[in-house]
């Protein structure tokens, strides 16, 4: 491969090859602009040829590649025109950046000296050039001109492409959230790096030469000042609005400036680096918010930032008229565009999906207090209805026990008055009084007994105790604190005390005993905790197998008992007293049926 490191160029707007007024220069990447803007009146035309001897190439298909050429291109060799990248000669043609490959017919090349000429030629408002040129291996140009097509042109329209369908998919997220201004200057930014970022790959201008140019320029001061104000107001910087507005008023300043720099013909290298200071000052403000908060988010934007400053330098240096270095060989600016606004549209997604998982963990908070109100709610309504059954059956039961005290218990006293007066039968004096105790315990039992086993006993023994008192039996008591039985309502209670009462008219009637013992303490069987209730006399006792099946009072105590889920146990030696054993479970498992 040939690259040709000098050449001669001539200054004419002749469509023929000039024959005189070549002059020799340093090459590549000639900038011609003024220069032809002093000789030539119209169109800006200037000539580039460059000579070599054709037996220095390998015997190959050969081509010649060329780039950075200002900006309609036409390419001779030997007098022969050989390519073209316009259609005609108003074609507002942006070839500055587009790399060419022209391949070369074996029968144009000489053995000895060979001629190549490049005409180029632009308008008034227009940069001129000549740029790169090198003839050699079609093969080895080829790849030279894939990797600089894919990154000049191809690479550079589908990153500002995706950036734009972004930018629109942001527009529509702010137009659903207006107040969030980082999203707005999110959508700027994109906006205006797509503007600035078209001349790089596209293949005409759109617009009238000069404005096109003016609009690529100058968009660059308002496209850093966007992105730097996404930057301000997503960090929520104090002060972020007249940092926004500084911002925007530095990008007008630096436009004025380079209006009064380029016209007179002096190359803009001080507004460029004005951007960079600019850029870098924004950097500065948001390290120190990176310093106070410890952000990833913050330490992101620093970082693209500082990165996109660091690739702008490198811009700024391949400048033709600057031409500090060539770098990677092409432009890295139309990817900063991109990569600024993915970083930002991703600290965006951060914030949102932050704010989603705050969200959840809200309504996951609100649905277990909505749980726990609607559980509290619920248990508040049943124990409003329970209270409401308790008043009504309290009602009831109050009904009763006045029915059965004023009516029935009138009634038993009253024929007890007439017994005692008339002088009746002991007999009939005894039946009703054990009638009036009868009532006396039923009545008892419908009082709320609140699972209180101890209470329930001593009421017993309070309407007992005169009638062991008239036997001649002396009563025992002996009570431990006991557990109460949540399940212990009033039919519960009246089983319970029918049990105890038949023990006791047992004892009075048959066991001729000089004292009864009443105990109850709480007991544990098979695991469960419980109350157990003791009627121990100290009678002459029986034998279980003499007792008389005809009577069905301890058969009534057993079905009483079962019908609790109680154990019953009555044990008795002959001579030797009996003990009525009753066990209550604390917690009722299983009813068991009678």
């Amino acid at each position: 491969m040939l690259e040709f490191r000098s050449g001669e160029i001539a200054f004419t707007d002749q469509s023929d090859i000039p024959a005189a007024g070549w002059e020799r220069r340093a090459t590549p990447a000639l900038w011609l602009s003024d220069e032809a803007r002093a000789k030539l009146e119209g169109k800006l035309t200037a000539w580039g040829r460059f000579r070599f001897d054709g037996r220095l190439l390998p015997d190959e298909p050969l081509a010649i590649y060329t780039e950075n050429n200002r900006e309609r291109l036409t390419v001779y060799l030997n007098g022969v025109e050989l390519f073209r990248n316009y259609r005609s000669a108003t074609s507002q043609t942006l070839g500055w950046n587009r790399p060419y490959i022209i391949p070369v017919p074996r029968k144009l090349l000489r053995d000895g000296g060979n001629e190549l000429v490049l005409r180029v030629g632009s308008d008034r408002q227009f940069s001129l050039g000549v740029g790169t040129v090198k003839v050699g291996s079609q093969e080895v140009l080829g790849r030279l001109y894939n990797y600089q097509q894919f990154w000049r042109v191809t690479g550079s329209a589908a990153a500002n492409y995706a950036m734009l369908f972004l930018t629109f998919a942001a527009f529509l997220m702010w137009m659903a959230r207006r107040s969030e201004t980082e999203i707005f200057w999110l959508v700027m930014t994109g906006l205006l790096w797509f503007v600035r970022d078209f001349h790089f790959f596209a293949e005409e201008s759109p617009l009238d030469p000069y404005w096109f140019q003016q609009v690529s320029y100058y968009s660059l001061y308002f496209a850093v000042a966007a992105s730097l104000s996404f930057c301000v107001a997503f960090l929520k910087l104090p002060n972020h609005r007249r940092i926004i507005a500084l911002l925007f008023t530095i990008g007008v300043a630096l436009c004025i400036f380079r209006v009064a720099i380029t016209s007179t013909n002096r190359t803009d290298l001080a507004t460029s680096l004005s951007t960079l200071l600019v850029s870098l000052t924004a950097c500065g403000l948001m390290i120190r918010e990176w310093f106070r908060n410890r952000s990833l988010e913050s330490l992101a934007l620093v970082a693209v930032v500082l990165f996109a400053t660091i690739l702008g330098l490198h811009d700024i240096g391949r400048i033709p008229n600057v031409n500090w270095w060539q770098g990677l060989g092409f432009h890295i600016q139309p990817y900063t565009g991109f990569l600024l606004f993915s970083v930002f549209l991703l600290s965006v997604g951060r914030k949102y999906l932050r704010a989603l998982a705050e969200v959840e963990t809200l309504n996951t908070s609100l649905e277990e207090r909505v749980e726990t109100a609607t559980h509290a709610l619920a248990a508040s309504e049943r124990a409003r209805q329970r209270i409401e059954v308790e008043h009504a059956v309290g009602i009831e039961r109050e009904r009763l026990m006045r029915e059965m005290h004023d009516g029935i218990g009138s009634n038993l006293v009253t024929a007890l008055a007439v017994v005692r007066k008339q002088g009746e039968a002991p007999v009939a004096e005894e039946t009703l009084q054990r009638a009036i105790t009868d009532l006396k315990l039923t009545v008892d039992s419908l009082a709320p007994v609140e699972g209180d086993v101890v209470a329930l006993l001593a009421n017993l023994r309070h309407r007992m105790e005169p009638d062991m008192e008239k036997a001649g039996v002396k009563c025992i008591w002996r009570v431990e604190p006991c557990p109460s039985l949540d399940w212990l309502d009033a039919p519960n209670a009246l089983h319970m005390l029918r049990i105890i009462q038949e023990g006791v008219g047992n004892v009075l009637s048959h066991a001729s005993a000089s004292s009864i013992t009443i105990a109850c303490c709480p007991t544990e069987r098979e695991g469960r905790d419980g109350v157990e209730l003791i009627l121990a006399d100290d009678g002459r006792g029986f034998v279980a197998a003499n007792v008389s099946g005809n009577g069905r009072g301890l058969s009534n105590m057993h079905t009483r008992a079962s019908q609790l889920g109680a154990e019953l146990r009555i044990e008795s030696d002959e001579g030797a007293g009996s003990k009525l054993s009753l066990w209550l479970p604390v917690e009722m498992h299983v009813r068991k049926s009678a």
